[in-house]
């Protein structure tokens, strides 16, 4: 069994108020979420390796 991923696209898009501390939090999730999905997506990697 084998796993392949072709041109995975993941957009965040958060709406709030353009206010400074609002932006970085905004990015800060964003790049929460993103980290979350490629760690996700290893894992599937690694159990499908050791299938």
């Amino acid at each position: 069994m084998s796993l392949e991923i072709k041109n995975l696209v993941i957009n965040v898009h958060i709406a709030g108020v353009a206010a400074d501390t609002v932006v970085q939090k905004m990015e800060k999730l964003r790049s929460e979420v993103l980290d979350e999905c490629k760690e996700l997506i290893g894992e599937s990697i690694e159990r499908m390796k050791e299938r």
